[in-house]
């Protein structure tokens, strides 16, 4: 059970493989959203060099550019064999506005059995995503020390309870020295 826990706290998702058609985008998002995936990643499939799918892909003469810059999941680097790459990349951005858009957010949330649970997905999804430029700045300015608090009580289901997703206290290397 402690499993099914941590895969609905974060789910990452590829999307361009061969048998995706248009219809996955929308299927991947709601699927997440009803699991009550709290974050979700996604992905363009991105065949690397050097990797089995890359020799495929060249074999077949499915890679559209060498330009390395673009191999970065988020631009389409090959020829996808049921969608357009230009569907492909509008459908990954795409899933990352429907899923973070708050009614996905608060859907997701009502999926919790408690309310401190709904609190923080609620807390977790749009605190973290809704504000990201906002965390981006803290980090760089160096105060996230100083959000530590704020962090842990979100992740702690705003205080009440047990965390199931944390991992189990285990002693410290350092303890009995």
């Amino acid at each position: 059970d402690r499993f099914i826990i941590v895969i609905h706290a974060n789910g990452s998702f590829v999307f361009g493989m061969d048998d995706d058609d248009e219809s996955v985008f929308d299927r991947t998002v709601a699927w997440a959203i009803e699991q009550g995936i709290e974050t979700a990643t996604f992905h363009i499939l991105t065949p690397y060099p050097d990797t089995a799918l890359f020799k495929r892909m060249a074999a077949a003469g499915r890679i559209s550019h060498t330009d390395w810059n673009r191999y970065d999941t988020r631009h389409v680097v090959f020829e996808p064999r049921k969608l357009s790459p230009e569907t492909l990349e509008r459908g990954y951005w795409q899933a990352y506005r429907d899923f973070y858009r708050w009614s996905s957010i608060w859907r997701g949330a009502a999926t919790k059995d408690t309310a401190a649970g709904q609190l923080r997905h609620l807390a977790y999804a749009g605190g973290w995503k809704k504000f990201e430029p906002m965390w981006d700045w803290v980090i760089r300015l160096r105060r996230l020390p100083f959000m530590l608090p704020l962090l842990e009580t979100v992740l702690s289901g705003g205080g009440r309870g047990h965390n199931p997703i944390a991992a189990p206290a285990r002693p410290s290397p350092l303890q009995g020295r």
